[in-house]
Parts: structure tokens; sequence; C-alpha cells
């Protein structure tokens, strides 16, 4: 979790990650990660094809020998995200005779369990939609299915000259190789409605929360005002716990450990959290459990005035509140430190694959044209190259310009991105997750959840060693 795994629909950040790792909604319990490993194991070790359907197809067309390519791309969003992308699916095939597209998109809920599916029947698409370094992602390399990009890199056939190294490498994995490339950057941040702020006589911090008292403070009179909550769920452990770490100069995951936080931390974050939830300035689980994006969100519904999200997701956010809203940094102690400027997701190739150059040419395509990134216009967070960007300044409606200005604050006001995910880490963040729900629930207190995690966390670490 020391990047957002998806697992929660505030994690991609349209879907924020990352999922954000939601980035929680169907939450895979650890059985059920269990089950996945074992597929993901058997698919890592098969060369056949169960269902006999290709990985992608190579036609001769009969034209000189030359071969026209019918590239599979899978990826998830909202209705917006698979129009745009499709149309540019479109452009290329236009652009480059020969070459087609069978796409494959839905929403977040059941993607990497669908994508698991696929490995396990030796039928991953040539192109996923990925989150390098998160939770949900790490098996999919461990079992060797996702192709190491650095080749088609030093050949130029993706081209990163106008692609920042710091940008680029939060598509490495622990060894060091690039299996994704991003296809955009994001930031958290905490979206507020002005209006329910004035109607309850408060002032919206222009600097933000520098303590979570003082959050809470102004909660207890927006939740008088909204007539429900305060606040959407401040503290999904996806989300925010890797950010509230990260304000105390530790990190979710940690090499040798398993967990890279003390159980102070860990406590106050969850004491906070059902504090919160007790005196109604946010949802108890089960109503967080109910939004399934973020467009459904309480303060879309004008149910709450705050919520956390990530970057990308704001225009999304404002279009369905039908209303003005703004972005602050996160709140609490040292959120220079906290915050982080990550990719927003990646594009990855399949080790599968029968047309792989092909593949990293479309990626590349995807990432530097700028006629085909007018058509994205930013939705999987802002453009990673600088040329993209600068194209695009003009065309951007107020929302996506001011996420260009919040972009400019967090970028100086910004720590480094904690190091991906180690092994075992997929098994740890599921724990997490298990650990939540039950304290949530009042299944198990938080002293006896941390003491749990400790444990297993080092019992899994010890496991990937031998």
């Amino acid at each position: 979790m020391s990047r957002p795994g998806n697992a929660n629909p505030f994690i991609d950040h349209n879907n924020l990650n990352r999922g954000a790792r939601k980035k929680m909604n169907k939450r895979f319990s650890g059985m059920m990660l269990l089950a996945l490993a074992c597929i993901l194991a058997l698919a890592g070790c098969s060369d056949g094809n169960s269902n006999g359907k290709p990985a992608s197809t190579v036609k001769d067309t009969g034209n000189n020998g030359s071969k026209a390519t019918d590239l599979r791309v899978i990826w998830w969003g909202n209705q917006d995200r698979h129009d745009i992308t499709s149309k540019v699916l479109n452009m290329y095939s236009e652009a480059n005779p020969g070459v087609t597209f069978s796409p494959e998109y839905q929403g977040f809920d059941g993607y990497y369990q669908k994508l698991t599916l696929l490995a396990a029947s030796n039928n991953m698409p040539d192109i996923f939609q990925f989150y390098v370094g998160a939770s949900d992602a790490n098996q999919f390399m461990d079992k060797g299915l996702v192709e190491p990009l650095d080749a088609y890199i030093e050949s130029g056939i993706i081209d990163v000259s106008n692609i920042g190294e710091s940008t680029l490498s939060g598509g490495k994995a622990t060894d060091g190789k690039i299996y994704g490339i991003p296809l955009g950057v994001n930031a958290r941040t905490l979206i507020v409605d002005p209006a329910a702020y004035e109607k309850a006589g408060l002032t919206v911090p222009e600097t933000g929360y520098s303590s979570w008292e003082e959050l809470y403070a102004d909660l207890k009179k927006l939740k008088e005002v909204t007539g429900s909550y305060g606040a959407d769920d401040l503290f999904n452990i996806a989300f925010a716990f890797p950010y509230y770490a990260r304000q105390f100069g530790q990190t979710v995951n940690a090499e040798g450990t398993g967990i890279g936080f003390d159980e102070k931390v860990y406590t106050d974050f969850f004491t906070y959290r059902k504090e919160w939830a007790k005196e109604g300035l946010i949802p108890k689980m089960d109503a967080s459990l109910s939004v399934k994006n973020p467009e459904e969100s309480f303060l879309v519904k004008g149910q709450s005035a705050v919520m956390v999200a990530y970057t990308n997701q704001y225009p999304g956010i404002v279009k369905a509140a039908k209303r003005p809203l703004k972005m602050l940094l996160m709140p609490g102690p040292n959120s220079d430190q906290a915050m982080d400027v990550r990719p927003g997701l990646h594009f990855s190739i399949s080790s599968k694959s029968a047309n792989k150059e092909a593949a990293a040419k479309f990626i590349s395509y995807f990432v530097n044209d700028i006629e085909a990134n007018k058509v994205l216009n930013a939705n999987r967070g802002m453009p990673i190259t600088s040329e993209v960007r600068a194209s695009l300044a003009e065309q951007f409606e107020p929302e996506m310009k001011a996420v260009v200005e919040y972009m400019d604050i967090v970028a100086e006001h910004s720590g480094p991105l904690d190091p991906p995910a180690p092994a075992g880490a997929t098994e740890i963040d599921a724990l997490m997750i298990d650990m939540e729900q039950q304290i949530m629930f009042d299944q198990i207190s938080i002293q006896d959840a941390y003491a749990k995690l400790q444990k297993d966390a080092a019992g899994i670490v010890a496991k990937n060693k031998q």
C-alpha cells in the first residue's frame, strides 16, 4: 500500500486509485486474495490456452506479406473515459492502417478479478490499464505476466524524451525495471463545498487544515448545515492511511518487517475514524461501502461538505455536483512531507502478447501525441509530457485549469514517493483491509488488530524469504 492499489473508488482516481486501492467497495477477503494468488501461480507457469482464444491476433493480409495486427486493450473507468479512449483507438487505427483494436472496459469493481481470470486462461490482453506497485498489481509482476519495458524505451519505440525521470520512475518495480508507462500524474486532495462553509458561517482555509482537530471542529458545524454528514469517509485505509503514515515519517509497507508504521500511528488513525463516525461527522463503514464511485459521493448529493479524492477525479465530481467546489491540500501536520505527486495509472504490456512492439508503439502514441491527448483531456491525470501539457492548457475548462493550479501547489509542497511495495505486500494489504473492516464493525479492538498485523506481516515476510 505504499502506492494506491485501487481497491477504493477514490483511488483511480476516477474510479483512486490510486484507486486509489478504494482505491473496498467490493473488497477482497483474505481467502479470495489467496485463491487469486493460486490462480496466478498456475497462470505464471502455463503456456496453454484453456479456452482457445488468443491473447492477440496477427493476420497475413496477403499484401506483400504485410501483417494486420489486432490489439486487445482493457481498462477501467466511467462512461466518459470509455468514449474518449475508444475515439483515440480509432484515431490510431486511421493513422496506422493494419492496426485495429479489440477494446474491453468496465467500472473498477471486479477489474482485477477479471484480469486474474484472463491470466489464468492464458488470455491476457496485449495492453492493460494497471498500477505498478499497487497490491492488486504486484502479483501479476511476481508471476512474470507483465513485460519489462526498458528495452522498448532504450530503443526509442516508447518515446520518453519529454517525460521527467521522477515521473517515469513511478512505473518501476522493486527489481528496478519499468513495467508501466504513466498515463498522467495525480495528487490527493481535500475537496470542499464553499457554499456549505458560507452557510455554516465558516471560512474555507486557503492553505488547508494544519491539524485534524481543526477539520474536526469545522465538520461539526458543517454537519448541521448538510443535515447528514460533515464529510464523506476521510479515513479509507487504502487512500488515507498511506498519507497519514507519511505525516509521521512512516510507510505502510517495509522491507524486512512487512509493515512500516508503529502502533501509535495505527491507533490514532482508527481512533479518529471510529470517533468521527460515531458522532456522525463521517459515514459509518456500511454507508461508505455503498459509494461506488466519486460521482455518487455524499458531497455530490449535498449530504456532506468535504471529501477526499485524486485530482483527476475533481472535474467529474464538480460536474456531478453541479455547483462550485474547491481543492485544498490534505489536512493534518507535516503535509509537505506527506503529500506527493504520483502516476495516476499505467499502461502495461502482457509478457504473453504476440504483438509487444506494436503495443509499445501505441503506448508511446497514447502519452505523446498532442491530438490524441486533446481528446483524452487529462482524464487519467495531468499529461506526463511537457509538450502535451503546454498544448492542452488553452482547451482546459475551468475545473481542469483549477487542477493545473493545484498540482503546481502540490509540486512545491510534497515529498518523494514511497518505495515500491516489497514482496508479500499483496497479502499484507489484504490483512489490512480485513482488519479495517473488523475494527469498524467492532469485531476486534484497534490494539489487537495491530498486534495481529505485526505478527502476520512478519510471518509473510519470512515465508517470502524461503
